[in-house]
């Protein structure tokens, strides 16, 4: 077996379960993890965003949008408001109470960032993060692939 293919996915899976656990950590007394996180960055960057579009936004499947949304919403972080026109539509909005943990967000997401990167110069950043797009886009657009062509045979 080929050494790469199985490192490369320890090193996502070791780095994807320490920022989890760091961000469960610094977000524990806001009633919230990692696993809500991102929800609540998107929805405050896309005011009243449907809760379908935040699920392509962060390529999540609509079970995991809905427990976080859920989360959010019962923690009185997020609104969500059903569409005059489309019972079905769910639009989500930041509270006021939201802001100040919106605000720590940021500010311990680039801390992390900072740490992580540390050994890194400006170029191996830049370099790193491009290949790292363009790797998930490869991924995303894969499984995308993989996904229609069950559909289509079932």
């Amino acid at each position: 077996m080929n050494r790469e293919h199985v490192t490369i996915l320890k090193f996502i899976s070791i780095l994807q379960r320490s920022t989890n656990r760091y961000f469960d950590l610094m977000l524990e007394k806001d009633g919230i993890g990692s696993g809500q996180q991102f929800f609540l960055l998107r929805i405050y960057e896309n005011q009243d965003i449907t809760m379908l579009d935040l699920s392509r936004l962060g390529s999540f499947d609509k079970g995991t949008v809905t427990k976080a949304v859920q989360k959010l919403s019962e923690e009185g972080y997020v609104t969500v408001t059903t569409d005059k026109d489309d019972k079905r539509v769910r639009h989500l909005n930041t509270t006021e109470k939201a802001l100040p943990v919106i605000e720590r967000l940021y500010k311990i997401r680039n801390e992390w960032i900072d740490c992580i990167l540390k050994e890194l110069n400006e170029d191996e950043r830049v370099n790193l993060l491009n290949t790292l797009e363009s790797v998930a886009n490869t991924s995303s657009s894969t499984l995308q692939k993989i996904i229609s062509e069950k559909g289509e045979r079932q």
